[in-house]
């Protein structure tokens, strides 16, 4: 089988994969973090799945907390949002006030 055969984000001798995603489960913070990848990370994949929201990107999802807050109107800590996580895949970096999903086994930060 090719490299090219493999839609999954997997090399032909199982490398890694490149693609992330986070599933959030539906509320009003949740629906301006979609409608914030939406602008700040377009190339991201978003589907709506009843009573979630799954996201997916390669490389690197980023969800401000800062910049979430404005669009709500009120401070959101990382905290409150990973209570709206359902579940995800990557390498989840939790600091200043940003959650981040990498596809890197060792993020940037910790090298």
């Amino acid at each position: 089988m090719t490299e090219q055969a493999h839609d999954a984000g997997t090399t032909a001798r199982g490398g890694p994969r490149d693609t992330i995603g986070i599933t959030l489960m539906a509320s009003a913070d949740t629906e301006a973090a979609v409608a914030m990848i939406r602008e700040e990370q377009p190339d991201a994949r978003v589907s709506f799945r009843g009573v979630t929201y799954k996201i997916e990107r390669d490389g690197v999802l980023e969800f401000d907390m800062g910049k979430l807050g404005e669009r709500l109107g009120r401070p959101i800590d990382t905290d409150l949002f990973l209570v709206n996580m359902s579940t995800y895949y990557g390498r989840m970096d939790v600091g200043d006030g940003v959650v981040r999903i990498h596809s890197d086994i060792r993020p940037e930060r910790f090298q």
